[in-house]
């Protein structure tokens, strides 16, 4: 089982607003946006800005986030090290995805791709 990392995801009040900060203040480049989810070029380094949404409120960033191939498993293998579920597992359309917090604080987002290539709004 090996995870993939995927970005660095930055959760924001607004996207298009957080959009422009960082390509019009940094000159990072837009690779895709949408109203709730957008994804900036850092060098090779993907930065991933998302809308905060009552979820996850803004400043519990940043989070790594890593696509799996097993999710069950990944998360087991992380409890058994000392992560800890943050929330429940979600299945929106995209996959399955869920939550963990390192047992340093640091928080983990883990996504299963779903078999259908639909991108996280």
């Amino acid at each position: 089982m090996t995870a993939q990392f995927k970005h660095i995801m930055l959760m924001v009040g607004n996207v298009p607003a957080a959009v422009k900060f960082y390509t019009e203040g940094l000159g990072l480049g837009l690779k895709m946006a949408s109203p709730n989810w957008a994804e900036l070029d850092a060098d090779g380094t993907t930065i991933a800005l998302h809308a905060a949404g009552g979820e996850i409120p803004t400043g519990s960033s940043p989070i790594l986030s890593f696509h799996v191939s097993d999710l069950q498993a990944t998360m087991k293998a992380l409890e058994a090290q000392g992560a800890q579920l943050e929330g429940r597992v979600r299945e929106p359309a995209f996959g399955k995805v869920a939550a963990m917090r390192a047992p340093d604080g640091h928080l983990l987002s883990l996504l299963q791709p779903s078999a259908v290539g639909v991108a996280p709004e």
